[in-house]
C-alpha cells in the first residue's frame, strides 16, 4: 500500500512541474483529478505516513476520469527520473482509490443484503402444516392423503392443507391448497393460494413459484424426478411443488 506521504508529495511535485515538452498541462490536470479523489489530510497525518482515504463522495466515474487524465501524460517525454517516479505515484494513487471503492461498495452491498434479509417476517408453521426443510418432509402422510382425494383424483371431496417450502436464509414459500368441487358442473379442481411475503428472491433468480392464485386439475407424486407436482394449472401445465422425502 502506497503511503499518504508518497502519494500526496507526488501529486504536489507534479502540480509544480513546468515541463517544457507540453506535458505540464496534462500533469496538472491529472494531479488535480487524483487529489480530488482523496480526503484532505492535515500535516501531522502526512508525517505519520498514514494511508490516504478516498472521500465518501468518490465514485467510479471520477476514478475513470482521473485514469483517463493520467493516460494523457506522455511518459516517454519525461526527462527526469523524478518526474517519472512522480507520474508513477499518480497511477498508484488511482489503484488505491479503485481498491478502496471496490471494498466500500462490497460493504454497502453486504449491508443492503443484511437489511433486506432482516425484513423477512418470521414464519412459524402450524403442527399440521406440510413442511419441506433441510431435505426432510414433515407431515408427508397429510400431503399424500390430500393428494388422493384432491381435484380430479377425488370423488366430490373437499379438503384443505398448507404446504411450506423452507428456503433457508431466503425465507419460506407458502401454498394454501384446497380441493374444490362444483356440483352443478360436476367438476373437481385444486385451488392454490401462494404466499411469498416471507421470501426474498436472490438477484436475477428465476423463481419456480406461483405469483397469483392458481387453479390446477390434480396432484401426483413424480417418483422419477422426486417431486410432488400439480398438473393442468392455469399458468403451468405442470408445477413442481416440493421434493419428496420423509421425516
Amino acid at each position: 500500500m502506497i503511503s499518504l506521504f508518497i502519494t500526496i508529495c507526488g501529486v504536489l511535485v507534479l502540480q509544480g512541474c513546468n515541463n517544457a515538452n507540453g506535458n505540464a498541462s496534462n500533469i496538472d490536470i491529472a494531479a488535480k483529478k487524483v487529489s480530488d479523489l482523496f480526503e484532505v489530510e492535515d500535516e501531522e497525518t502526512v508525517k505519520e505516513w498514514e494511508t490516504s482515504k478516498i472521500k465518501d463522495s468518490t465514485e467510479q466515474e471520477q476514478i475513470n476520469e482521473a485514469q483517463e487524465a493520467i493516460d494523457e501524460i506522455d511518459m516517454n517525454a519525461l526527462d527526469q527520473m523524478e518526474d517519472y517516479d512522480n507520474a508513477f505515484s499518480l497511477h498508484s494513487a488511482v489503484l488505491i482509490a479503485q481498491d478502496q471503492l471496490r471494498k466500500r461498495e462490497g460493504i454497502r452491498k453486504a449491508a443492503d443484503n443484511r437489511a433486506e434479509n432482516e425484513q423477512i417476517k418470521e414464519f412459524i408453521p402450524d403442527e399440521d402444516d406440510v413442511v419441506w426443510k433441510n431435505n426432510k418432509l414433515k407431515n408427508k402422510d397429510i400431503l399424500e392423503e390430500f393428494m388422493k382425494i384432491a381435484g380430479e383424483n377425488g370423488e366430490n371431496n373437499t379438503s384443505e392443507i398448507r404446504v411450506v417450502n423452507d428456503k433457508g436464509a431466503q425465507g419460506v414459500l407458502i401454498y394454501g391448497l384446497k380441493s374444490m368441487y362444483d356440483k352443478n358442473a360436476d367438476q373437481s379442481w385444486i385451488r392454490v393460494t401462494p404466499d411469498d411475503s416471507h421470501y426474498i428472491a436472490t438477484e436475477n433468480e428465476v423463481q419456480d413459484v406461483f405469483n397469483s392464485r392458481q387453479q390446477c386439475g390434480y396432484m401426483e407424486k413424480d417418483e422419477q424426478e422426486g417431486y410432488y407436482k400439480l398438473f393442468e394449472c392455469r399458468t403451468h401445465w405442470e408445477y413442481r411443488l416440493i421434493p419428496t422425502g420423509n421425516i
